[in-house]
């Protein structure tokens, strides 16, 4: 079974370091599976109102036909229980990473076997599609009887349940919350779910993935800037795109510069680890401080803040006024503040530049606009055309 979520890029192209420098545009169109019906492209629906048929279901090329049954499921439940949409997509994560989106019986517990299910595993005596432990003869320390585990709904229940008392949930990383229920032996595996999650709940629901993560499920609509969506992105300002993707002044934009006065926080597009957060200003003396304003004649980031996320997406805020707020190696959650805008390196005055890069290429080959790419992910840049 294909597990890469194919990433839904509208528009791409290549991306550099520098804010004003030129280059040569190399040109990409991306899709989701070439379908132009995918329920992941429709970028007005933000999941309002949504009824799931389990008698007719989306199809995605990542999942069988049994595993989105398991996963409209999991949904359902968490709609039937007026849980916020982000729960959705943590218990969906889970679920990939526990089983596959497979209600598994386990050949430790001969009692599941006649239990109706979708393979076995040996892992401890746990079964279902979160790989719940049963409840043992005393009646003590288990998730329930193997019966109701193995009941996708009732599964899904009671993972929801023991979500809603961790306190803080809806602001953590996926992999965060779903530790703290699950507390499994590899605590950082969830995190790579996020974006195929976010995609099979935006299909079921009609983009609820792009909703706000905390919004009643029963008013669902597109999140605003600054809001972190069910999916788990947000804006990393909410200042107007003042410079956009693409040609300009005879070279190339790769990114968008964002209009924000000076010390506007910047804060993390999505969850992820920061791989760089340094200074970059170079002028024809060799190099310069970043404490300081820079100009046109001035090279480079400024201070700068990269962060990897899921799926192999990294993103790139420029131009701080001061040292960044985050270090190399440290996870960060969506929104969590980075640095303070300003207008270090190469730089004509406050703002943020922003880039979006994809399978893990920092060069100008990884690029994508962000405008589009932001969008697709329920956290639109403001960008008035």
């Amino acid at each position: 079974m294909k597990r890469r979520l194919i990433i839904s890029a509208v528009l791409a192209g290549v991306l550099i370091l520098l804010c004003c420098a030129g280059g040569t545009a190399a040109a990409l169109l991306g899709g989701l599976n070439g379908d132009p019906n995918d329920p992941r492209l429709n970028l007005a629906a933000c999941g309002a109102g949504t009824t799931i048929n389990l008698d007719r279901l989306p199809t995605l090329s990542e999942l069988s036909p049994a595993e989105m049954r398991n996963a409209a499921m999991i949904v359902q439940e968490g709609q039937r229980m007026a849980i916020p949409p982000r729960a959705w997509v943590i218990a969906m994560g889970t679920a990939l990473q526990e089983s596959n989106l497979h209600n598994l019986a386990n050949s430790n517990v001969p009692r599941s076997l006649g239990i109706p299910h979708e393979g076995v595993g040996r892992d401890h005596d746990s079964v279902g599609l979160f790989q719940q432990r049963p409840l043992p003869p005393d009646g003590a320390g288990g998730w329930g009887t193997v019966e109701e585990l193995m009941t996708p709904a009732t599964s899904a229940h009671k993972f929801y349940d023991k979500l809603r008392g961790i306190p803080g949930w809806e602001r953590m990383r996926l992999t965060e919350a779903a530790q703290r229920v699950q507390v499994s032996a590899f605590p950082e595996a969830y995190q790579k779910w996020e974006p195929l999650a976010a995609a099979i709940v935006d299909s079921l629901t009609g983009g609820a993935a792009r909703a706000p993560g905390a919004a009643n499920p029963a008013a669902l609509g597109c999140a605003q800037g600054g809001v972190i969506t069910a999916g788990g992105w947000t804006t990393p300002v909410s200042d107007q795109v003042g410079s956009r993707f693409g040609p300009r002044d005879g070279s190339f934009h790769y990114g968008v510069d964002l209009s924000s006065p000076y010390r506007t926080p910047i804060r993390a597009a999505a969850a992820g680890i920061v791989i760089t957060a340094e200074c970059n200003a170079h002028s024809a003396g060799g190099s310069m401080s970043c404490d300081v304003d820079g100009g046109i004649w001035v090279s480079g980031c400024g201070w700068y803040v990269e962060i990897k996320h899921a799926d192999n997406v990294a993103t790139r805020y420029c131009h701080m006024i001061q040292r960044p707020a985050v270090r190399v190696g440290q996870l960060v959650s969506a929104g969590e503040v980075i640095g303070l805008s300003g207008s270090s390196g190469n730089s004509s005055g406050p703002h943020l530049h922003f880039e979006v890069h994809l399978g893990g290429d920092m060069s100008n080959r990884g690029a994508v606009d962000p405008v589009p790419y932001m969008a697709a992910k329920g956290a639109p840049l403001k960008d008035v055309r």
